[in-house]
């Protein structure tokens, strides 16, 4: 499989949109984005991607994670020692955040939002930093914190993963695949295939049938015998 950092799909142009539409807000409108949908379809490589080439700092939630836990990761992203105390960590994120302004990015938000204290934490580290803070969930977590009002009415900027198009799953193929597979062979691809992590293992699979029986190319045949794990 060609090794790229990333194949920019629709749901990836929409997440590197609401970023930027995040950045380019006054200080007077809240900067806090929201990015959900169902697994396997590249949240998570996108937001490390994005993270990586824009020095912005990622953090993935963890079960139970307190309002201290979260805290302390963002300082240890920050490069900072953290303190003991959830006060004074709190205050290392306002100095580092207000000297050197960057993004911060929650995922797997859906560990903390049965913690309204740790989902509080979130809204003050938006507003008492001011800097923009994205959270990533699944498809339930837009209406999830949509019951934190204090905090939902800050989020300015969602964006929703969605199951890919013809057209991203024909981009997915042709830039990941290293064995040309027949158009009449991608459309039964790609009806059986509508995740990210499926289509990856699928394309992985036909390029090592192809390598066991030295074939060129993959047709329908080979398609039709591939297992897909759902």
């Amino acid at each position: 499989m060609k090794r790229r950092l990333l194949v920019k799909t629709r749901n990836v142009k929409n997440f590197v949109d609401l970023m930027n539409n995040l950045i380019d807000k006054s200080s007077e409108v809240p900067k806090m984005g929201l990015v959900y949908g169902d697994p396997g379809l590249g949240k998570t490589k996108t937001a490390i991607w994005w993270a990586g080439i824009n020095d912005a700092v990622y953090v993935r939630a963890q079960n139970k994670m307190t309002s201290h836990g979260i805290l302390e990761k963002v300082v240890e992203e920050l490069g900072e020692a953290p303190s003991k105390k959830s006060t004074d960590l709190m205050k290392q994120c306002i100095a580092h955040l207000r000297l050197n302004p960057q993004i911060i990015i929650i995922d797997e938000v859906d560990y903390l939002i049965g913690q309204s204290k740790t989902i509080e934490t979130l809204r003050d580290l938006h507003d008492l930093t001011g800097a923009p803070v994205v959270l990533i969930g699944m498809q339930e977590a837009k209406t999830k914190l949509g019951k934190f009002r204090h905090l939902y009415d800050r989020i300015s900027e969602i964006v929703e993963f969605k199951p890919f198009s013809k057209e991203d799953m024909e981009t997915i193929v042709d830039e990941l695949s290293e064995i040309k597979i027949t158009d009449e062979a991608k459309d039964i691809f790609f009806e059986r295939t509508n995740r990210f992590r499926q289509t990856i293992k699928g394309i992985s699979t036909l390029e090592n049938l192809a390598k066991t029986n030295g074939l060129n190319k993959i047709d329908v045949k080979q398609v039709k015998g591939l297992k897909i794990e759902q």
